[in-house]
């Protein structure tokens, strides 16, 4: 038939399955790139942790690697005639020192902060006023949010029985004018025996987070009060981009220095 009058050369129709599943691949593309630019900064972060962590490995494995026990040799360097191992940090100056001293030294901030050291966050913390009404509490929890992480009302503080309860962003609208709307974009890198430290009324007090989890939005147990345990319980939106669930970390109290003021 194909000598036929009637063949205009139209190609057979494509099957169903292949426009719907390039339809589907479409829509993912679309949504994915408008997902990653609207919480541009959070995924940029994550994305600079990893690159730190992957360099620090491939570091720390050149440097062991290196170490004269791993290699069985040893570097000489010829000293006023004599031959002895390098030892001696040559970049290591009295204001290399000095710096290091001054970074070390036990002085607590003037204001309440949270400082979490795997992910380099020291943040204040944001006191909001409680309310009967929920909708007005969520509205004060989101105007703290713009000046940093808030405190929740129910809490209790730092050093008594009970839950000091923490929550950030991890994304939020690229339009939001605070500066902390994906502050805790990097609490997922957080993990279970690391230190966070909390500075409340120019006292101290350390943390070692001892659970995590991701629970729905409607878990309300996360805001008991345990009369039994000094805990902190920091909480974000997961996945980044989306208040899906909720990422929860708990840690315990291990330092009280009830006279560490300023």
């Amino acid at each position: 038939m194909s000598n036929s009058e009637f063949n205009f050369g139209l190609r057979p129709r494509r099957p169903f399955w292949k426009d719907a599943l390039m339809f589907l691949m479409t829509v993912v593309m679309v949504w994915g790139g408008t997902h990653i630019f609207m919480n541009y900064n959070a995924f940029a972060q994550v994305a600079s942790f990893k690159f730190d962590e992957l360099k620090a490995s491939v570091i720390q494995s050149y440097e062991d690697y290196s170490k004269p026990e791993k290699t069985g040799t040893l570097k000489l360097e010829k000293i006023e005639g004599k031959r002895r191992p390098i030892f001696r940090d040559k970049t290591l100056k009295p204001k290399n020192q000095a710096k290091e001293t001054f970074e070390t030294m036990s002085i607590n901030p003037s204001d309440d902060r949270i400082e979490i050291a795997r992910i380099n966050k020291n943040v204040p913390l944001v006191d909001v006023p409680n309310h009967r009404n929920w909708y007005q509490l969520e509205r004060n929890i989101q105007g703290g949010l713009q000046e940093g992480v808030v405190v929740h009302p129910i809490s209790r503080e730092p050093g008594q029985e009970g839950n000091f309860f923490v929550t950030g962003h991890s994304s939020y609208y690229a339009w939001d004018k605070g500066r902390f709307k994906d502050v805790f974009a990097l609490l997922h890198e957080v993990r279970v025996g690391d230190v966070v430290y909390v500075y409340r009324n120019a006292k101290k007090y350390t943390y070692k987070i001892a659970e995590r989890s991701v629970v729905a939005p409607t878990e309300t147990g996360i805001l008991n009060q345990p009369n039994d345990k000094k805990i902190i319980t920091l909480m974000t939106c997961t996945p980044i981009g989306t208040n899906e669930k909720r990422l929860v970390l708990v840690g315990n109290l291990i330092e009280d220095p009830k006279e560490n003021t300023i």
